[in-house]
């Protein structure tokens, strides 16, 4: 064990439990080392072996059985009150390597308020009906599982929502294949003077409850508000005809629920292309207003500076209250990013402990949040001055929009897309080229 003086001692093979022999293909996962004891009595139950092969400063490297992480996440939202609460990552080395301290952006960049002109335009454009009924959309599938079909489906359904935002053939969309039915989706602003430079603003599309890829769970805070709090912000700026400076990327996570799956993946590939991040905006349950403040700052397994930037734009833009708490190691996707040294932060909706007790359940549903979106509508204007002010920019005239703020329902099942149909109708009144839109 290596404690903070720099001794190092590998556990090797700590049975919990006698039986079966471990899996040959184990899922090596890195893991606060406070859950040890969940870990145990979860395979313990399943008459299996708890390999703990490392702790260093209150994170484990542990590998168990693969087909026990569904249950798992559930237990850490039950006795940690963390969605997900760990990271699964490819292989024994890559999970020892996320142990070390996480890396040093290279040149921090420079936060500056300087484009109120453009935020003051953006701002009064949100809409909470909109986000509403995207939150109501997805919530109404039965469930985003990483490994359903309606998981799938739902990778699509955003895919054609994002689609249909703007006419522009500039901003692509992609699908990225994890190797899972579930897809992330990727949507892209090109950047101009600085486009080399990337801002990241994403939530998790996946949901989970009991029962897995055939249960019931309408994730309708957990993480539909988050994903619809991000496409408000996108069609926002895309109907102000936003061009920024820096690439802005919207980025809806696949398996999140499950160990981050889908943003470790992202994310590691980011760092083979070396793309260059300069920051991350995580928005994972925006709707549950259960504190007396309306925004809370996550600040461990976060950027400080970055943080303090968000004050700025809340103080001056948003005008919500805002305090600051700590959700605990691996509890949403800017923890993704945060080990990789990129900048990241996260506003959750409600201090940790007073936040929705629902979530994972098939009762996540609007009600919840009082059938509306208004405190949702808190976190898209602070993801629209984020965008705003770090990626710099201008906005352009459009002359013409695709998507009204309340939408009609797109089927969330993999039937084929109506976007040649749509396509070929918008070429008739003149927005020829709009097929060369890219969208894999």
């Amino acid at each position: 064990m290596r404690y903070s003086g720099g001794m190092r001692k590998a556990l090797l093979l700590v049975a919990l439990a006698t039986g079966c022999a471990r899996t040959p293909a184990p899922a090596y996962l890195s893991i606060d080392a406070d859950a040890l004891a969940t870990v145990g009595a979860l395979t313990a139950e399943h008459h299996a072996k708890l390999e703990v092969l490392e702790i260093d400063h209150g994170v484990a490297v542990v590998a168990i059985d693969p087909s026990q992480l569904e249950e798992l996440s559930e237990r850490m939202h039950d006795e940690h009150a963390r969605c997900g609460g760990f990271m699964v990552h490819d292989s024994m080395a890559e999970a020892h390597a996320a142990l070390a301290a996480p890396a040093v952006a290279a040149a921090p960049i420079e936060y500056t308020l300087d484009r109120a002109a453009a935020v003051g335009t953006v701002l009064p454009m949100i809409s909470p009906d909109a986000i509403h009924k995207t939150i109501g959309e997805l919530s109404a599938m039965r469930n985003r599982y990483f490994r359903s079909e309606s998981g799938a489906a739902a990778s699509l359904w955003l895919r054609d929502r994002w689609r249909a935002l703007s006419p522009r053939t500039d901003v692509t969309i992609e699908l990225v294949d994890h190797g899972y039915p579930q897809k992330s989706v990727i949507m892209t602003i090109p950047g101009t003077t600085l486009a080399s430079e990337v801002v990241v603003i994403g939530g998790h599309l996946d949901s989970i409850s009991p029962g897995g890829s055939s249960g019931h769970a309408p994730g309708a805070d957990d993480d539909a508000s988050g994903i619809a709090t991000l496409t408000e912000v996108a069609r926002t700026l895309l109907a102000s005809g936003f061009r920024p400076a820096r690439t802005v990327m919207f980025m809806a996570y696949a398996a999140e629920e499950v160990g981050l799956r889908g943003s470790l993946s992202i994310v590691k590939d980011f760092q083979q292309r070396h793309v260059n991040v300069v920051g991350a905006l995580q928005l994972d349950m925006t709707n549950y207003q259960g504190s007396n403040r309306d925004i809370w700052l996550i600040d461990d397994h976060t950027s400080h500076a970055q943080n303090a930037f968000l004050v700025k734009l809340i103080e001056s833009y948003v005008g919500a209250t805002w305090g600051v708490d700590r959700c605990g190691y691996a509890c949403s996707d800017h923890a993704s990013w945060h080990r990789a040294g990129i900048p990241a932060s996260m506003p959750f909706e409600s201090r940790f402990r007073e936040s929705n007790r629902e979530i994972h359940t098939t009762k996540d549903t609007l009600e919840m949040s009082g059938n509306n979106a208004q405190h949702a509508a808190k976190f898209a204007r602070l993801g629209a001055a984020y965008a705003l002010e770090l990626a710099k920019g201008t906005l352009e005239p459009v002359a013409a929009t695709v998507a009204s703020p309340v939408s009609t329902p797109v089927a969330p099942d993999p039937a084929p897309s109506r976007w040649p149909l749509i396509a070929s109708l918008l070429g008739l009144i003149g927005l020829a080229g709009l097929t060369r839109r890219v969208a894999r």
